[in-house]
């Protein structure tokens, strides 16, 4: 096994791990008390190549690694010395903890990148308020401005340019 890098990765190992001991514990009982020893051993030892692998992506991954090293840790606890049938039923609570782990992870994420989304917006939503500000200001400077004096229309009419661009930058603003 080499090493298991990230969340999503430990999460399936794991599963694939839980399953595969399952049904070697499962084929072991059938064949003696000798063969379901062996298999717990190497349920065991997997379990521990399994924690001392994995490593999360990145630092918001950390505890989510550790709740999954903690999953396989308790496994390995519970498997060791106890009956096959015991086995196998803590073995499916592992892997339904180890689903619900996942599912609140991926809602977390989810959270985190809306959250990410309307942080990055905030500058938007602001640089927008202060366009419209402007582009109201512009239409009260130009709406004093009289059309009969030839300097006053010359600038209404740069002032209704500079409201135009302004207009059309602010509209492609809003559609980010």
């Amino acid at each position: 096994m080499r090493d298991i890098i990230g969340f999503e990765a430990g999460e399936k190992e794991l599963k694939r791990l839980l399953d595969e001991i399952t049904q070697n514990i499962r084929a072991s009982r059938q064949k003696g008390p000798d063969e379901m020893q062996a298999a717990v051993d190497i349920a065991t030892d997997k379990l521990v190549e399994f924690t001392n692998l994995t490593e999360p992506k990145d630092e918001s991954e950390i505890e989510a690694i550790r709740e999954l090293d903690r999953l396989a840790d308790q496994a390995r606890k519970e498997i060791s010395g106890a009956e096959s049938s015991e086995i196998i039923i803590s073995l499916q609570n592992r892997a339904s903890q180890l689903n619900q782990l996942a599912k609140s992870v991926k809602q977390q994420a989810a959270e985190n990148v809306q959250r990410a989304k309307e942080l990055r917006l905030i500058p938007v939503r602001d640089a927008i308020e202060a366009v419209t500000d402007t582009v109201e200001a512009f239409k009260v400077a130009k709406n004093t401005l009289l059309d009969e004096n030839p300097d006053e229309a010359a600038v209404k009419s740069k002032i209704e340019s500079v409201v135009r661009a302004i207009t059309a930058l602010n509209n492609a603003a809003r559609n980010l």
